[in-house]
């Protein structure tokens, strides 16, 4: 199962991106487009097989999962101001695009970088998981988790407002499966309380959530998108 999760959720990210390129062509809304096709990219580069192809070009040392960090800090601080625009949020756009939520950014991607030079990330290994960790390897994750789990809390309640509030059942179910997701990114946050032996949910949790937002979004936008073409037909 654990071994199958991370390409479903790749196909399934996939195939919304796709669904996405007739109207990011006609110049509708391509923001939504570069959020799919950026988390399309992350999953990608979190599965074994093609994270060891590209790390063993960059030299075989998880310049990898620097980059994939990298990747997440961008999909997030872009999929986190679509998202409380949508939400009419002003302030989760304000602690996501204003000087706090960026300099929250920056001093993350500094101490990023800071953490993986220091630390020894020699043999390629997806999650780092086969190398011998210690205080800079584990802050080093500490930080991959929290960018994600900052954008998540400060778009939960105004999502949250939605589920429980007076709009079409199809945009509260998406919503409701969209705030699940973010609310296992959250989560992430007590991965080093889970013992060794179950290391798998953490697996779980991660795909978990990345399946439950894309799926989510998906269907926010498709809620939204049929309101208008119902309006316009009753026109």
């Amino acid at each position: 199962m654990m071994a199958v999760l991370p390409w479903v959720t790749l196909v399934v990210c996939l195939a919304i991106t796709a669904a996405r390129i007739p109207s990011a062509l006609r110049g509708e809304n391509r923001v939504v487009f570069y959020i799919f096709a950026l988390i399309s990219l992350d999953i990608l580069l979190s599965i074994e097989g093609p994270y060891l192809v590209i790390d063993a070009v960059l030299g075989g040392i998880n310049v990898t999962n620097l980059l994939l960090r990298f990747l997440l800090y961008g999909t997030f601080l872009l999929m986190g101001i679509k998202i409380a625009m949508g939400f009419d949020s002003p302030s989760a756009v304000r602690a996501i695009r204003g000087s706090w939520g960026l300099a929250v950014l920056g001093i993350t991607v500094v101490l990023t970088t800071f953490f993986f030079v220091i630390t020894d990330t020699r043999g390629s290994t997806v999650g780092m998981t086969g190398l011998t960790w210690g205080p800079s390897m584990e802050a080093y994750a500490a930080l991959g988790r929290f960018y994600p789990g900052y954008v998540s809390a400060c778009l939960l309640p105004a999502i949250w407002r939605t589920v429980v509030g007076r709009y079409p059942a199809l945009l509260r179910a998406a919503s409701a499966l969209l705030f699940a997701g973010l609310t296992l990114l959250l989560a992430s946050q007590l991965f080093p309380l889970i013992p060794a032996v179950h290391l798998w949910l953490r697996s779980l949790i991660n795909y978990s959530a990345v399946l439950a937002t894309a799926v989510g979004l998906a269907g926010i936008w498709f809620s939204k998108a049929y309101s208008r073409r119902k309006q316009r037909l009753a026109a």
